[in-house]
């Protein structure tokens, strides 16, 4: 029990520091410094968040959105992700209770209940099998807990989606921000002016910063995650092999 609990602190941990890099990560864009296009070498401007989705258009705005849910999914994500949402104290506790009684068919019921915990899946798909024999207790935990493992990680591939589709859009923001601009001085009267080409690069180039200020966090919340995913069902895993112990002693 101690050692689940250790487990559990340490995701908890680098789940806290994923969410600072990530917080960091998006006020930088608020400390940066630059020099407005269309002034003097002095003239120095502040660009903060605001600024780059003026710059950005409506990429800019997809890739805010996809900002907003990169957040939500992180916090949804810290919250269900751990120990305590996978193998619920109360839960350890009843289902020691039920296997100790051997009140299998209770065991069984809570299948049928409101949203089980993967400690609950895992245990009662295995009671399930209790009368083959406790070969095919573990045979049927192990299923559950594959199935169930399964479900998480393609429940946090979300994040990875972002972190790819992020900076994708920047780019083509980027790239629509640059040729539009190119069209502007091709059709211009006069000499081209260099302030005005360095500044439509500069404003095109904004939705690529927006989008891998969207990607590097999303990615690097969604690989902490991935390792919390294998710790905290690695640690309710072997709490259920510890709960149908009492099986292995019945079957001999």
């Amino acid at each position: 029990m101690r050692l689940i609990r250790t487990a559990d602190r340490q995701v908890r941990l680098r789940t806290a520091r994923a969410l600072l890099a990530s917080v960091l990560l998006l006020g930088l864009p608020a400390l940066a410094r630059g020099q407005s296009p269309g002034q003097e070498t002095g003239a120095a401007l502040n660009y903060n968040l605001i600024d780059l989705i003026k710059f950005g258009g409506w990429v800019g705005y997809i890739i805010i959105f996809l900002s907003v849910i990169a957040v939500a999914l992180t916090v949804e994500y810290a919250m269900s992700i751990r120990l305590r949402a996978l193998a619920p104290e109360e839960d350890r506790a009843a289902l020691k209770s039920l296997v100790e009684k051997q009140a299998y068919a209770e065991v069984e019921a809570k299948l049928d209940g409101n949203s089980p915990s993967f400690l609950t899946v895992v245990v009662a798909r295995g009671v399930k099998e209790h009368d083959r024999g406790y070969d095919a207790v573990v045979k049927g935990m192990e299923d559950a807990a594959d199935e169930m493992t399964g479900r998480l990680l393609r429940k946090i591939e979300h994040l990875n989606i972002i972190a790819n589709i992020a900076p994708m859009l920047g780019l083509l923001g980027t790239v629509m921000g640059m040729v539009n601009s190119f069209n502007q001085i091709s059709v211009s009267v006069g000499g081209v002016d260099p302030r005005r080409l360095a500044g439509g690069i500069f404003e095109a180039l904004m939705t690529t910063v927006m989008g891998l200020i969207v990607a590097i966090p999303s990615l690097y919340a969604f690989g902490i995650f991935r390792n919390r995913v294998d710790a905290t069902v690695s640690a309710a895993t072997s709490t259920a092999e510890m709960l149908v112990e009492p099986l292995k002693k019945n079957h001999r």
